[in-house]
């Protein structure tokens, strides 16, 4: 069996993690608490570093503990993207110049901006924009900028929030990160496409769709495999197999996110050197293999085989939000669900005593209650149980008087 160290692991990593024919190929170390705002990472990779522990690979499954584990994985000699490769793909800036030079087609029009530099006299693009750090998680300080009083104000909140966003990468990379992306609006239909590189081939998996709630910012749910025409995906590949190795990625899961415009041209919308790990129960519903296994595989020095995906199979990965404040007093019981529909994966994402407005792993504007994944023959099935699970995720909430954002 491959030994193989797991980066502060958390519930989802536990909850995927816990699969027979994993359990059956790799033994696993886990290490560390999940990563929590304040955390310092160099703590734990001098530790891990001096310790020098008889593993084969080492596993990070978000962008935290995935930079983690590049780093701790080069300390010590083993499988896996370089430090640097991991972050030419998580600084958006530096990997939108190595898109502009790989791929000019799927690039969108993008331009810096320096937060210790004044105010720009003119907008760096023609407006509407989207603004957001060259290095941060979900939507913290992203903004649709429509003229100069949006931008000015985006950059005096951005002035005296970035510095907290960034704390993490800072200590992990040891640069400032005061700056910010433009970039031109992007539209279309936003998807997720998902590969790996190993040997400097690029295989991929699969595309997932992206469906948001009525605010264009929340998700609703996420749909593997992807509606759209195999064309859309072949495209998306043809990206990746040129745009990854010009990033120097290899060895890893990667997912790129894509917005596909009803003309079928695609453009980029971030590049992630880690696996979608809320998309590994859907992987292993359709393929039957979960991407954790594979992407497991990768990092001690394998190469993964993934089977086809089955023709009589969907799956989808299911968000239930609140749009309101307040203070979480009880849970359901995951166990009843899982006795129904024994596939099913299903994350609670706040405990009792919790009040939601404090919880960062968010949207700007909703909090996210739980998080289920669900398989089924055919999307009117899958649709159906998912009613019928929702009638079983019954959270009891105190309201507060303030909104959730």
């Amino acid at each position: 069996m491959k030994r193989v160290l797991v980066i502060c692991p958390t519930q989802r990593d536990r909850l995927n993690l816990a699969d027979e024919r994993i359990l059956d190929r790799f033994d696993l170390a886990f290490v560390g608490d999940p990563v929590r705002p304040g955390m310092d990472p160099t703590a734990l990779i001098e530790q891990l570093a001096a310790l020098r522990p008889d593993v084969r690979g080492v596993f990070g499954s978000n962008d935290a503990s995935a930079h983690i584990a590049r780093v701790v994985s080069d300390r010590l000699g083993l499988p896996g993207p370089s430090p640097a490769a991991f972050l030419r793909c998580h600084d958006k800036l530096a990997s939108r110049r190595v898109q502009a030079g790989a791929v000019p087609q799927a690039t969108p029009a993008f331009a810096e901006l320096y937060l210790d530099a004044a105010d720009p006299a003119a907008p760096p693009l023609p407006y509407p924009i989207f603004v957001k750090p060259v290095a941060a998680h979900l939507s913290q300080l992203a903004f649709r900028i429509d003229d100069d009083l949006a931008l000015h104000r985006a950059l005096r909140r951005a002035r005296r929030e970035i510095d907290t966003i960034t704390a993490f990468d800072r200590a992990l990379v040891g640069r400032p990160f005061r700056s910010m992306i433009a970039e031109e609006l992007l539209a279309g239909a936003l998807v997720t496409f998902e590969g790996f590189m190993s040997g400097g081939e690029m295989t991929a998996i699969g595309v997932t769709d992206s469906v948001l709630h009525r605010n264009g910012i929340s998700f609703k749910r996420f749909d593997y495999p992807s509606s759209l025409p195999a064309a859309a995906t072949r495209t998306m590949a043809a990206v990746a197999a040129e745009l990854m190795p010009a990033l120097g990625f290899d060895g890893s899961l990667f997912n790129i996110e894509f917005f596909v415009q009803p003309d079928g041209e695609v453009r980029i919308v971030e590049v992630n050197g880690r696996m979608a790990s809320q998309f590994a129960p859907l992987v292993a519903a359709v393929h039957g293999v979960s991407s954790y296994e594979l992407q497991l595989e990768l990092v001690s020095g394998g190469r993964p085989q993934l089977p086809p995906a089955r023709p009589d199979m969907v799956a989808s990965s299911f968000v239930l939000r609140t749009y309101r404040d307040g203070v979480v007093r009880s849970v359901p019981d995951p166990e009843r669900i899982l006795h129904r529909y024994g596939h099913a994966h299903v994350e609670l994402c706040v405990r009792p005593g919790e009040r939601l407005s404090d919880l960062t792993e968010n949207d700007p504007v909703s909090r996210r209650l739980a998080v289920v994944a669900l398989a089924a023959p055919d999307r009117a099935a899958l649709a159906q149980r998912w009613r019928d699970v929702r009638r079983m995720l019954r959270f009891e909430i105190e309201p507060l008087r303030s909104p959730v954002a």
